[in-house]
């Protein structure tokens, strides 16, 4: 199979070759032209590099490089805040703030990874571009993987997420992740081997037409779509190219055309505040599409104007902490759980986050420099390499990715599958079941579908994210049966508001689960609509199995969520 694939491989490298070949010099010279000092990437001397992945700092495109340490920082901040609240029960000062911050700050990553990447497809051979983009990605996230194995055995600490599916980055449904943050590079992974495809199809030179139509695709489904489902961070292979996520990617491919058009004025990236402004007030998925947009702008902006130099403390810090994006995205959240694992619980949330914060941004300055040496010498060593060693070697990536895609995403039908028979076995209860947990209760062991005694869990808290959205956390687990797996599902008002899955393993439960069950996903955070629950001083979580047993949640306080 693989020789098949090798000769697949040639044959069409080869068309790709001669056909890109054949418009270099046009393509380029479009591609490169300088408008407002920003000469863009399929020409310029610049690592080209993903958007979560840092590159060699250049002076043609200082701006991008400042851009992803800012970017980095927005995610670090927006996780910072939420494992304080989560492992030292810290208040979050402004909830709304912080819950926006990661997301614009991928949207940001994405947007810049779309912007390279146009110009990285028609520059590069497509077996060149995808070993680039592999080597990009890999090397740097395993060592870190490795490293945190390590570390956290050494202390005695469980790690979980360590399945092929999870350590194959494709496509493949919602996952337990070693560092909780693939989700993103599983985006970009995905992006990457599309694009090689439109490259190995000799379409590299339409890439202006591929991403207009994709935009088109996104619009389409956001429109067609329920509500809930158009914003998936860890969607199956089949659902993934028309997520929100993707927005950003693929305006960011539109930009070297229109910017090297002198379409694109600079002044356009203020538009990015105002289009932040309105994510506050507007639902998640809208708020999504906005984010997207504003980060397009942005990197657009930074593009085509005037780029920062390498003078003074600053812009030299801003540089460098480009440099080392991708080392603080892997690293921040493992540190974080460390951090809350080393500091005496009396310490207050305030010190936890300037502790975790300051030993991310340490650990990224140590090891930034060694991750970007790695990625140059791998370039230098694909840049030599013969054709047919990079043919191998692909053939061997893209069935690997392209396999656990598969088995991955079969897996997330059936659970959909599953959810749409929990949803029946709800609707079979009389539609007053809901209308408080007594009455829940009582329903459902009169009716003989009571879950056994042995299950435990707890609704959390319901708070409020924006003015838009809420944030419900709870958990639910069977010491009896470790492996059997629960949907969440909240009443407010007697209606059912939302259903999920579990998607969190709660190491701040270790001590109740044991070691040996720490990598089980029992933790759910589902958002919802802000106003959902309002009304409704006592929501009722109910979780349920796959085979229609059911039980009400306890609730942890006397008023889980500060809505009213």
């Amino acid at each position: 199979m693989l020789q098949r694939l090798a000769k697949v491989l040639t044959k069409f490298t080869s068309a790709a070759r001669i056909a890109n070949t054949s418009r270099r010099t046009s393509a380029t010279s479009a591609a490169t032209n300088v408008h407002s000092g920003a000469v863009l990437e399929a020409r310029i001397k610049v690592g080209p590099t993903p958007a979560l992945t840092g590159t060699r700092a250049a002076s043609s495109l200082s701006n991008i490089q400042a851009l992803r340490g800012l970017a980095a920082a927005m995610v670090l901040v927006h996780h910072a805040a939420i494992y304080a609240h989560l492992l030292r029960g810290a208040d979050r000062l402004l909830p709304p703030l912080d819950a926006l911050l990661g997301p614009w700050g991928v949207s940001i990553f994405f947007a810049i990874s779309g912007f390279l990447m146009s110009g990285l497809v028609v520059r590069d051979p497509p077996l060149v571009f995808l070993s680039h983009r592999i080597s990009r990605i890999f090397p740097t996230y395993l060592a870190v993987v490795a490293l945190f194995v390590v570390l956290f055995a050494g202390l005695g600490l469980s790690f979980g997420g360590l399945t092929p599916l999870s350590l194959s980055l494709a496509p493949s449904g919602p996952r337990s992740y070693a560092l909780n943050v693939e989700w993103t590079l599983v985006y970009e992974t995905s992006f990457y081997v599309g694009l090689f495809l439109v490259a190995f199809t000799g379409l590299s030179h339409r890439i202006t037409a591929v991403a207009t139509l994709w935009l088109g695709l996104l619009a389409a489904a956001f429109l067609l779509l329920p509500e809930g489902s158009r914003d998936t961070i860890q969607p199956p292979i089949y659902l993934l190219p028309i997520m929100v996520g993707c927005v950003p990617f693929a305006g960011g491919l539109l930009l070297p055309r229109l910017i090297a058009a002198g379409r694109f004025p600079p002044a356009a990236g203020l538009l990015f505040l105002p289009l932040c402004a309105a994510c506050f007030f507007v639902e998640k998925d809208v708020a999504r599409w906005l984010g997207g947009v504003a980060a397009v702008l942005l990197v657009g902006a930074a593009a085509a104007g005037r780029q920062i130099q390498d003078e003074g403390a600053l812009s030299r810090s801003a540089l460098a902490l480009g440099n080392a994006s991708y080392v603080l995205y892997l690293v921040h959240a493992p540190i974080l759980v460390l951090t809350a694992w080393a500091l005496p619980a009396q310490c207050s949330g305030l010190i936890y986050w300037l502790t975790a914060v300051a030993a991310s941004l340490g650990l990224a300055a140590l090891f930034g420099p060694l991750d970007m040496a790695l990625y140059r010498a791998l370039r230098r060593h694909i840049d030599a390499a013969p054709p047919s060693t990079l043919k191998r070697w692909l053939a061997i990536y893209l069935l690997l990715f392209a396999g656990c895609a598969a088995w991955g995403s079969v897996e997330t039908a059936r659970n959909d599958w599953r959810e749409s028979r929990v949803r029946m076995a709800l609707a079979a209860l009389p539609p007053d079941t809901w209308t408080s947990r007594e009455t829940a209760a009582n329903a459902i062991f009169n009716h003989g579908v009571a879950l056994p005694v042995s299950v435990q869990g707890a609704l959390e808290s319901i708070e409020r994210l924006s003015w838009t959205e809420a944030l419900v956390t709870a958990f639910a687990y069977d010491p009896a049966q470790p492996k059997r797996t629960f949907l969440l599902a909240l009443y407010c008002s007697g209606r059912l508001i939302h259903l999920d899955r579990p998607r969190r393993a709660r190491k701040d439960l270790i001590p109740l689960l044991g070691q040996e069950n720490a990598g089980h996903r029992i933790g759910y955070r589902m958002q919802i609509p802000a106003e959902a629950c309002v009304s409704d001083p006592a929501p009722i979580a109910i979780i349920v199995d796959t085979k229609g047993g059911m039980a009400v949640l306890a609730v942890t306080s006397a008023s889980p969520h500060p809505l009213q």
